[in-house]
């Protein structure tokens, strides 16, 4: 009996260390787990809450109301989309303004958008380039009508030759999406 009385000690220990490292523990460490994720909701809910604030202070904001209702003028200015056959029937009808047969040209589209601005949407550049042959009287027209394009331009570079030959390169963008 003695020896059972100085073995009981071990045995409870035994027995406490059993339960404590194949039952508590594996819940311990679940709880943590379980801890973790909690704290990490909470904060994505504290971002959303963040973000609705910004979004209920920006609809209230009268520019970005007036953006609002004029997004179809947004959207002839920066297109989501190339709209390519849009670009071709505007040069289509710049140079039939001009009395100019249009042969043509390649619309490149840059492979990485362009960030102008931090605080901006990224776009996507879309490169091409015209040749006419503009003489004194259709060479301002020709250009103007490209500058006063509904859709968002710009002539990069103009190269006038004798022969009355003009190379034109310009870009337009759109708005992308990634």
């Amino acid at each position: 009996m003695n020896i059972f009385l100085r073995l009981l000690p071990i045995i409870l220990i035994s027995i406490i260390f059993y339960l404590l490292i194949y039952n508590l523990y594996p819940k311990y460490r679940e709880l943590i787990g379980l801890t973790k994720k909690l704290n990490e909701l909470q904060n994505k809910e504290k971002e959303l809450d963040a973000l609705l604030k910004l979004i209920q202070a920006l609809s209230q904001n009268s520019n970005i109301q007036q953006l609002v209702a004029n997004k179809e003028v947004l959207d002839l200015w920066l297109p989501q989309e190339p709209k390519m056959e849009e670009i071709l029937a505007f040069l289509v009808s710049i140079y039939q303004a001009n009395n100019l047969v249009f042969k043509g040209t390649n619309l490149d589209i840059a492979e990485e958008p362009k960030v102008y601005d931090p605080n901006v949407l990224p776009v996507k550049i879309i490169n091409f380039s015209l040749e006419a042959e503009l003489d004194n009287s259709n060479m301002l027209s020709f250009i103007e009508a490209l500058e006063k394009s509904v859709r968002l331009m710009t002539i990069k570079k103009v190269k006038i030759s004798s022969d009355k030959k003009s190379q034109i390169e310009v870009e337009t963008y759109y708005l992308s999406e990634k």
